[in-house]
């Protein structure tokens, strides 16, 4: 646990207050009404009466929070490892909690099989590796559960560098030393994996993958993997 948090708050600039707030001030905007007509139609229909649901790097347990008032009869579990995270957790009903784990190499927090659907938003891009991850979101899940994936995928690094520093280039002075080595870090963190390798590693893992959404003009993608029947 202790390595995967070292390494989440490098990823995070070192700065682990920075990085809440952040997440926080954004939650609205990536769960907006395109995200909840998306939930409706995908994952909904496979959620049943007092079935497990869970949130992956759940941070501050907002959408664990969202998921305990729309299903009031679920049983709802977020997952986060970061100490900055856990410290600052919303207030969540009986029925809903969030949980300290590594996601690297997830224990078992819930029976095999009794979850009906599982978000991972924005978490893939920050492991080591997602297998293990992957493998856990399987045994977790009913048969018929679905897993949802949303996150950053490989882009060129023209374009993630004219999106970061709108008014740069390269060959120009006006970027310092600190300023290109966090873009260029950020940019190996960001662009582990074309969406294809996110769906491969779902499908060697068990799942069926049913939906794939570019988000963002491609920079993200939305991938719902189900497990089969």
């Amino acid at each position: 646990m202790e390595k995967t948090q070292q390494q989440i708050l490098r990823h995070h600039g070192g700065d682990g207050e920075h990085a809440r707030k952040m997440i926080s001030q954004t939650y609205a905007d990536r769960h907006d009404e395109d995200f909840w007509h998306f939930w409706q139609t995908q994952m909904a229909p496979v959620i049943g009466a007092n079935e497990g649901l869970m949130d992956l790097g759940a941070g501050t347990g907002l959408f664990v929070q969202a998921l305990a008032q729309g299903y009031p009869n679920a049983s709802i579990i977020g997952i986060e490892a970061a100490p900055y995270m856990l410290n600052a957790v919303v207030d969540l009903p009986s029925h809903a909690r969030v949980v300290a784990d590594d996601l690297n190499d997830p224990s078992e927090q819930v029976e095999a099989g009794s979850v009906a659907a599982i978000m991972c938003n924005m978490l893939v891009h920050e492991l080591i590796q997602p297998v293990l991850m992957f493998q856990a979101a399987y045994r977790w899940l009913k048969p018929g559960g679905r897993f949802c994936v949303i996150d950053l995928v490989r882009q060129p690094l023209e374009s993630y560098l004219a999106r970061k520093y709108p008014n740069a280039e390269l060959s120009n002075a006006n970027l310092t030393r600190e300023q290109l080595e966090d873009a260029f870090e950020h940019f190996l963190e960001h662009n582990r994996y074309h969406a294809q390798d996110i769906v491969y590693m779902l499908q060697a893992c068990g799942f069926e993958v049913i939906e794939q959404t570019p988000l963002k003009n491609g920079r993200m993608i939305r991938l719902v993997a189900q497990k089969p029947r």
